[in-house]
């Protein structure tokens, strides 16, 4: 997945040539000679290095525009990589260099820049990433293959947690909403999609804004931006590199020069370090985040968008009756259940459970509804109108012991056995207490049963939700992590909707 540069080069400078600071023409004596190279560059900044070569006569440099996730594929694999890479982020030299036969090398540290900014054609521009990602009217390419839609998606989590809010509560509902519809979008939003009247909005470069020349309305929140910096990258094969040396230094000393730098300034970007421009949006805040937190963000992002096929199983035991400062804690969860399906798209498959003790016979669990895609058709309606009623008759099934173990067992097995490879499989398990069924497995062999039926070809993770501080959070959290899933307890039944959205955050492909 693509990652965002922040500032420094990913791979460190070791290696880099000296961009020439002359501000002459550069010398055309020192020749153009060597093998030939082929330059993928990013699509904006192609046709300016294009320029530069041609005028300076190098026809042995072949600059070709080609969009940066492709060509970071290509480098990763260490097939059809070309000679020389200038992408429009350094961060995307780091995941090629995750599994590419050689680590790309840096040739120079940042050619240009340009902030990401909220770009409007008509009507207002949001005042914070948060707003501008919960905007209807929101045109957003895929984070995992735009720079500027991933700088988008990280500013606004920064900027959710610089002000103390919870990040999932931006990151999952804009995540879910693209489930299972990737297919629909952009991979590249940008300019080209807005029309003169247009009320949507979208996220650009400063650069691509000024390109456009359409008196379009930018502008950067105050929490800040990032900055896009096209490094300049040695990505051919070990054993080519010393042969093309001579044309590499060349190429360097080409794009060092005053005609690339004046080239560069009138197409919009800035100086490599990121020097206002008299007709952008002038000085800018970075933000301040980590690669690492970066990665985080993205990674998460990734996730959320598989669509999900989940069974939501849920403890109808006497203690869900019990106050919980004027609801119950049923009343609480059936709450939070409800508004988290509402994150969810129609294409997501979703089924319930209800379970106590010898619910159903002598069996713990109670089949509500059959795992089935929200907008599917069903008697009465969607299944996603039969979840609101089925969630609405569990008031009525409580009573008894919980019997939490044999349950999880049951739902784990359903949905390995219906596994969707497609989709994000997992099972939702709310409970708020320990097991005390008294004729059911221990912990210790369910814990054995997971591990034994685990396939790392049909991953089913387990997210625990527990309610209250009567929950069993140390067996919780043993079971979901023995499935590669994660434990999340609401001490107060009445933080339901906020755990609730941390423990969508934490699904995994």
């Amino acid at each position: 997945m693509a990652l965002l540069a922040i500032g420094a080069m990913l791979v460190g400078a070791a290696g880099t040539y000296a961009l020439s600071q002359g501000d002459g023409p550069a010398d055309a004596s020192a020749g153009c000679g060597g093998p030939s190279i082929v330059v993928a560059a990013a699509p904006e900044i192609a046709p300016v290095l294009s320029e530069v070569v041609a005028d300076a006569g190098c026809d042995q440099i072949s600059v070709q525009a080609e969009a940066p996730a492709l060509v970071s594929a290509r480098v990763a694999a260490g097939k059809d990589a070309p000679d020389v890479w200038v992408p429009d982020s350094s961060a995307w030299a780091r995941r090629a260099a995750v599994s590419a036969p050689a680590t790309p090398q840096p040739l120079v540290q940042s050619l240009a820049t340009s902030p990401v900014v909220l770009v409007a054609a008509a009507g207002r521009v949001p005042a914070s990433w948060s707003a501008a990602l919960a905007d209807d009217g929101l045109v957003l390419g895929d984070p995992l293959t735009s720079a500027p839609a991933a700088v988008a998606l990280v500013a606004a989590v920064a900027e959710a947690e610089g002000a103390g809010t919870d990040p999932a509560a931006t990151i999952v509902p804009l995540a879910q909403a693209r489930a299972g519809d990737r297919n629909d979008r952009p991979d590249e939003a940008g300019l080209g999609t807005l029309g003169g009247n247009d009320a949507r909005l979208t996220v650009a470069s400063e650069q691509e804004l000024l390109a456009s020349a359409q008196g379009f309305r930018a502008r950067v929140p105050a929490a800040g931006t990032m900055l896009l910096d096209y490094p300049v990258l040695l990505t051919t094969g070990e054993e080519r590199r010393a042969d093309i040396d001579a044309t590499t230094r060349t190429l360097v000393r080409l794009l060092g020069a005053g005609e690339a730098r004046d080239a560069l300034a009138q197409s919009g970007f800035r100086d490599p370090q990121g020097a206002p421009r008299g007709d952008g949006v002038g000085k800018v805040a970075v933000l301040p985040a980590s690669a690492k937190q970066v990665s985080a963000v993205l990674e998460t992002w990734a996730r959320l968008v598989l669509p999900s096929r989940t069974l939501a199983v849920v403890d109808v035991s006497g203690s869900m009756d019990f106050d919980a400062g004027g609801r119950t804690r049923m009343e609480l969860t059936t709450a939070a259940t409800r508004q988290g399906l509402g994150l969810f798209p129609d294409a997501a498959a979703i089924g319930l459970w209800a379970f106590s003790e010898r619910l159903d016979g002598e069996t713990d669990h109670r089949e509500l509804l059959p795992i089935r895609r929200l907008g599917a058709q069903v008697p009465g309606g969607t299944q996603r109108d039969a979840l609101g009623a089925g969630l609405a008759e569990l008031a009525a099934l409580t009573g008894g012991g919980t019997g939490l173990y044999d349950t999880t067992l049951a739902a784990y097995r359903a949905v390995q056995a219906d596994y969707d490879p497609a989709a994000a499989n997992s099972v939702l398990l709310f409970s708020d207490g320990a097991n005390d069924d008294p004729g059911s497995i221990s912990l210790a062999e369910l814990l054995a049963e997971l591990h034994e039926l685990a396939d790392p070809r049909r991953p089913v993770r387990i997210i625990a939700i527990g309610i209250s501080a009567d929950a069993d959070a140390a067996a919780l959290r043993r079971i979901a992590r023995s499935t590669g899933g994660e434990a999340y307890i609401a001490e107060d039944p009445a933080d339901m909707a906020t755990v609730f959205r941390e423990a969508l955050g934490s699904r995994r492909g």
